[in-house]
């Protein structure tokens, strides 16, 4: 009897233990920002029986958004997702998430495959296909002719992924297939609207290292010179333009541990971070955000950073960015430059060229989303 009893304790606590996630869950319902994938967590669905959708199609969708959400949500996930990393890597001396992280040699951390397949795109193994690029082609030319029956100069640019700067650092040939990158570049180098590479200067600086080692991004001297490729462009047309040079700036260096690839393996590896203090005087104020957030991005990162907005008393020119994460590193350079400028963490949107009515629109993509191009609303 005894040895029921105690049985029966058994299995009622490890059903407590199994219950605690989804408790601890139910009681702290909330959407959060998951710092190591750089997304929202999935929000609870809602079933939709009177939608475009029949009731069959309608429950398979809630039924695939509750496993999102729940995946992305349960108890103890932080916590749990530390001591997985953990062991992997200090116990086992493992990469836990090989398709997200990949280290290459000389101390350098790439991204992995998971993320748009961005190892296989740099290194020329995954290409579009024609009809692909006639779709690109189409969409970069009507935006173009938009902007121009507006009286609006669009430029736009790719910033170069780390593989595709530092390519060597993988143990992956390049094929001798063009990247996705040089396809577009090479497609509409036939027409007015040029892609602009921001890495056509960086062979030039060899010496200097442009990316971080243990991060995704460029660090400030690269977006430095991806903001100088930019501007060569655009003074072309506005030549009234203020262009700061590498003079213009103090360059130091502090360390730092925390970085975007290491934090998604719960490493902590010192790097030295480039800082450039201006040494002229920082005429752009910081305004208010002004324009909505729409509801889909509010579901995938932090309403604050939809919208940035500066205005500078001193310059000229009103410039509408659509930007991603890259840009953040030039905002400081962008917003000294022109009279005002908004900075909108978004795909081209064209709803927004009447509410702001800039004179010039600057769109810039990271190469490893490059596919946003055919993606483009008509």
């Amino acid at each position: 009897m005894k040895k029921e009893w105690q049985h029966k304790i058994i299995v009622l606590g490890f059903i407590l233990f199994l219950c605690f996630p989804t408790g601890r869950m139910i009681f702290t319902d909330k959407q959060e920002f998951l710092n190591r994938e750089n997304r929202k967590s999935a929000s609870f669905p809602k079933l939709d029986l009177h939608g475009q959708y029949n009731i069959i199609i309608s429950a398979v969708k809630y039924f695939n958004d509750f496993i999102a959400y729940y995946s992305d949500n349960f108890g103890f996930r932080g916590e749990l997702l530390a001591t997985y990393e953990f062991c992997k890597t200090a116990l086992f001396s493992i990469n836990p998430f090989p398709e997200k992280v990949v280290l290459g040699t000389n101390g350098f951390y790439f991204l992995g495959n998971s993320f748009s397949d961005v190892i296989k795109e740099s290194k020329g193994i995954s290409c579009f296909s024609e009809s692909q690029l006639g779709i690109i082609e189409n969409n970069i030319l009507t935006i173009g002719e938009e902007c121009r029956q507006r009286g609006i100069t669009i430029y736009i640019a790719v910033a170069p992924n780390k593989h595709s700067v530092y390519g060597q650092y993988l143990p992956i040939i390049k094929s001798k297939h063009p990247t996705k990158l040089e396809q577009v570049v090479t497609r509409m180098s036939h027409h007015q609207i040029n892609i602009i590479d921001l890495k056509r200067d960086f062979p030039i600086y060899k010496d200097k290292r442009l990316f971080y080692l243990h991060g995704t991004h460029w660090n400030s001297y690269g977006s430095f010179l991806g903001y100088r490729t930019f501007m060569d462009y655009i003074v072309r047309d506005f030549p009234e333009l203020k262009v700061f040079s590498i003079n213009d700036f103090k360059l130091d260096t502090i360390t730092s541990d925390t970085n975007d690839l290491t934090g998604m393996l719960s490493l902590k590896i010192p790097e030295d971070k480039v800082i450039m203090e201006p040494k002229y005087v920082i005429n752009a104020r910081q305004e208010k955000p002004k324009l909505p957030v729409p509801d889909h991005y509010i579901r995938k990162r932090n309403s604050d950073d939809y919208e940035i907005r500066y205005i500078n008393n001193g310059g000229p020119l009103k410039a509408l960015i659509f930007r991603d994460s890259f840009f953040d590193a030039m905002i400081p350079f962008f917003r000294d430059s022109f009279g005002e400028s908004v900075f909108i963490w978004s795909a081209f949107d064209r709803s927004l060229i009447e509410i702001e009515k800039p004179d010039l629109i600057i769109y810039e993509v990271i190469e490893r989303e490059i596919e946003v191009f055919g993606k483009i609303d008509p």
